[in-house]
């Protein structure tokens, strides 16, 4: 009973400094001498953007069949000209789906009707995984904690910016998530990594939280499933939301190269490589010791030879094929990258 009584305490105190409670960036969550963002006044783009080809639209003004509650039942929100309304008590709706890594977009608006003030007005909030929240506010001439204001990382990160509009206008979130990884045995590997952008302008930028959202104490990373519903959360105000898309993103985007290239190096002698080297058509060809080079525009490519008259480019899918004319002298060379095919003549003051 002690245990459970002080717990709370005891995790605070792994993040204490000289006896005051503090969060990995310094601060104590909600603290309101946080600086507040920079106001700004955001364009007028960025609105009713159509979702691409390989999108799966999660609301698009018609039903909430992508939507359940807490208990897996029907969505308890309504849908009011076209738009989904959180409803006061509802609780929170669910995806009904489960993503990990994704792309985002979703537009929203606080009430017209202005009521309240700080955290009470116009709140609600898009949970990535159900665990991470990207904190909506309304913001607009609304004083309250930094890491409170709309497009924070609730709790954690305050905005870059505010970039919010005014109550009633229509808002979006363009949100880039990296979901965190943990390893074989639950541990943590890298962070979650979170990109906002509001209204079309950055505001978070590969932002790490340090644990899922929490309220008055600290979270700290569970191991959790790869996949898992994205939520919206019901504070109580009727923020209304359209235009819901989100697009998986690949877990690994960048695959290396996992076979070495195939090719036959030949060792020319300085004698084979010098009736190579001159100027050609947009293409100066030099000789370092036994190492011929190609300069292009403003970029010195070092070449490999494969045979007498052919080479590849180190370090570039780029091929060189020198031509020889009917004398047996290089007339031309002809450049292959890309897919593209390109001949240039050789100078006649480099002829040989």
């Amino acid at each position: 009973m002690t245990w459970r009584l002080f717990s709370p305490v005891l995790v605070l105190c792994a993040w204490t400094s000289l006896g005051v409670a503090q969060l990995p960036n310094g601060w104590r969550q909600h603290d309101i001498d946080r600086p507040l963002p920079k106001v700004i006044t955001p364009g007028d783009g960025n609105l009713k953007v159509t979702p691409p080809s390989d999108a799966t639209v999660l609301f698009d003004g018609t039903d909430l069949s992508q939507w359940r509650s807490s208990d897996g039942g029907p969505s308890k929100w309504v849908i009011v000209d076209g738009v989904m309304e959180s409803v006061a008590g509802s609780g929170y709706v669910f995806t009904r789906q489960a993503y990990g890594d994704c792309q985002l977009h979703i537009e929203w608006a606080s009430p017209a009707d202005v009521k309240g003030n700080s955290q009470g007005r116009g709140n609600s909030g898009v949970f990535l995984m159900g665990k991470y929240e990207v904190q909506v506010l309304d913001s607009f001439e609304n004083k309250t904690y930094a890491d409170g204001s709309a497009a924070s990382i609730y709790g954690q990160y305050p905005p870059l910016v505010n970039a919010s509009r005014g109550p009633g206008q229509w808002q979006s979130y363009d949100i880039i998530f990296r979901r965190p990884r943990f390893g074989a045995s639950g541990e943590l590997v890298s962070s979650p990594r979170v990109t906002v952008l509001h209204n079309g302008v950055l505001v978070q930028d590969s932002t790490e939280p340090f644990g899922p959202t929490s309220w008055l104490e600290p979270g700290s990373f569970d191991h959790h499933s790869d996949k898992l519903p994205l939520s919206l959360q019901d504070h109580g105000n009727p923020v209304r939301y359209r235009n819901i898309w989100i697009r998986p993103l690949d877990e690994s985007p960048r695959t290396p190269r996992t076979t070495a290239y195939e090719t036959s190096i030949v060792q020319l002698t300085p004698a084979e490589l010098d009736r190579l080297v001159g100027k050609y058509d947009g293409y100066d060809v030099s000789r370092e010791d036994r190492t011929l080079f190609v300069r292009v525009g403003g970029a010195k490519l070092e070449l490999i030879a494969t045979s007498p008259l052919t080479f590849n480019a180190r370090y570039t899918a780029t091929t060189l094929t020198f031509n020889e004319g009917d004398d047996d002298a290089i007339e031309s060379v002809t450049r292959t990258m890309g897919g593209d095919t390109h001949t240039a003549n050789r100078n006649s003051e480099s002829e040989n």
